[in-house]
């Protein structure tokens, strides 16, 4: 027998509790009917059930895993929703749910970080938002460390560089006259910056990716933070051009939006190349919050560079994917290889992956191979991963999901729910946007999201008397959907 799939065949994680082990195995007999359950089927998942129940024969289990494994700086679990397949004339649905987990604290403790912050100036940040924005860059110099390095650039319609890039513990002191005046007194140069013109991102992106350069290396950790409230005008492809670009120097790079009229879709397509996070900001005193959390992740690295290896066998096909942790991230699922980012503060890596199998005439054996590549701190690359097995009887399985991955299915469901309302809304399909809308109300309610409930009947209500959704209502949805489904890998 495969001494990695045990855990897959009776469908729990790696994690597991005995009392879930046993709780997944009463699950399968009761789904057989009575009497004791024969076939090949059987005899694997009762072997499961009495190696992962009795500890001591689960602990030595774990142990050969790990030298099967190569025993590397993370640990891979594996879950698929069905493992045998149905002899059928239509496309078939498999989804499967990967995690990866540090297996050891950071030997060298925090990772210095090299940080560019890119902030949007244009007329419309006037007011609270670029206030806001500023004041909370102004707390942000107090939590970083002297041996990490910061820079900031603004933008609107052109780029100025207010904090060239610097080590903390020494940016007053530089040897460069410029970047030692601004530095001397970073809060006054911060309160001048004003607000006027367009929003042009590309400027701001591309004076911030070479300031972040000047102190890029193995020793920091690399990062863009965007922080913006509206549409880029002109320039998309350049952008994406850049974040690419950024994404091959090892510079991630995280995109926030604040107020409700920027692009999402730009945005997520921006952060893809690097496997980076795009967010909402409601409010602009959610400013800081959301950047301290940024700062927390990206203090420790427990692997960089994570990406997924594609080469799944003829009939499957990634239909979507989704990162639930360390944050909620839809996938560059048409990239090869797949960018998943860094695996950062401690918090598990974990994906979703839905996959069609196309329709099967005869009985057949396949192996997909689920195999992650990524860089330690150290430098070092490893991969690590697992061919899971699948084969096509003329039955369906026996074994239902795991808990776990069922849940994260329907919330996937839910996210495209939302997207397919927006879709219809625009396309002027009202009756069928506020008929979905309504759906997704009880949906909600079901997961226990009373604000999601009451914004998804806001704007049902929205579609059948105005014609039309909000764009604050879109995004609380889109994000708070999202966020929910972060809520499953954890």
């Amino acid at each position: 027998m495969d001494p990695t799939d045990l855990y897959t065949l009776l469908g729990v994680g790696r994690r597991a509790t005995t009392d879930e082990i046993e709780a997944a195995y009463a699950a399968w007999l009761a789904r057989t009917g009575a009497g004791r359950p024969v076939g090949e089927t059987a005899d694997r998942l009762r072997y499961a059930y009495e190696v992962l129940s009795n500890p001591q024969r689960r602990s030595l289990y774990d142990s050969l895993v790990a030298e099967t494994t190569g025993g590397g700086a993370l640990e891979f679990e594996l879950v698929v929703s069905a493992d045998r397949l149905a002899l059928l004339d239509t496309l078939q649905v498999v989804y499967a749910l990967l995690t990866l987990t540090p297996r050891q604290a950071l030997e060298d403790g925090r990772r210095p970080l090299n940080l560019g912050l890119v902030i949007d100036r244009s007329t419309s940040m006037r007011g609270e938002r670029l206030a806001k924005v500023t004041a909370a860059v102004a707390l942000l110099l107090d939590k970083l460390a002297p041996d990490d390095a910061l820079s900031l650039v603004s933008f609107s319609d052109r780029a100025e560089v207010v904090l060239p890039a610097a080590t903390l513990g020494a940016a007053a002191q530089s040897v460069q006259p410029e970047t030692a005046a601004a530095w001397r007194a970073p809060r006054r140069q911060l309160q001048a910056i004003a607000a006027s013109g367009g929003t042009e991102i590309f400027q701001g992106l591309r004076a911030g990716l070479a300031e972040v350069t000047r102190l890029a290396g193995e020793a920091r950790t690399s990062h863009l933070i965007l922080l913006t409230d509206g549409h880029t005008y002109g320039d998309a492809d350049d952008c994406l051009r850049l974040a690419a670009e950024a994404a091959g120097r090892g510079i991630g790079l995280t995109a926030f939006g604040i107020g409700a009229d920027w692009n999402d879709s730009f945005l997520d397509a921006l952060v893809a190349p690097s496997g980076g996070q795009s967010h909402f900001i409601e409010q602009p005193a959610d400013v800081l919050p959301h950047l301290e959390e940024r700062l927390k992740g990206l203090g420790a690295i427990y692997a960089r560079n994570v990406t997924l290896q594609r080469g799944w066998p003829a009939p499957f096909t990634l239909r979507g994917g989704f990162k639930l942790t360390p944050f909620p991230q839809p996938l560059a699922v048409d990239a090869d290889p797949i960018p998943l980012g860094d695996l950062e503060g401690r918090a598990p890596l974990s994906l979703l992956l839905e996959f069609l199998v196309a329709p099967q005439s005869m009985s057949a054996r396949f192996r997909l191979p689920l195999h992650a590549h990524y860089t330690t701190p150290g430098g070092a690359e490893e991969a690590i991963g697992r061919d899971a097995p699948f084969v096509v009887l003329n039955r369906e399985g026996e074994a239902a999901p795991p808990a776990a991955l069922i849940e994260a299915a329907r919330r996937l469901n839910l996210y495209r729910m939302q997207e397919k309302a927006w879709e219809e809304a625009q396309s002027g399909k009202l009756d069928t946007a506020a008929a979905r809308m309504r759906r997704l109300t009880a949906r909600y309610l079901e997961t226990g999201d009373l604000r999601l409930a009451k914004q998804a009947q806001l704007e049902a209500q929205r579609l059948a008397h105005l014609g039309t959704m909000s764009l604050e209502g879109r995004k609380v949805l889109k994000y708070g959907t999202r966020s929910l489904m972060g809520q499953t890998g954890t």
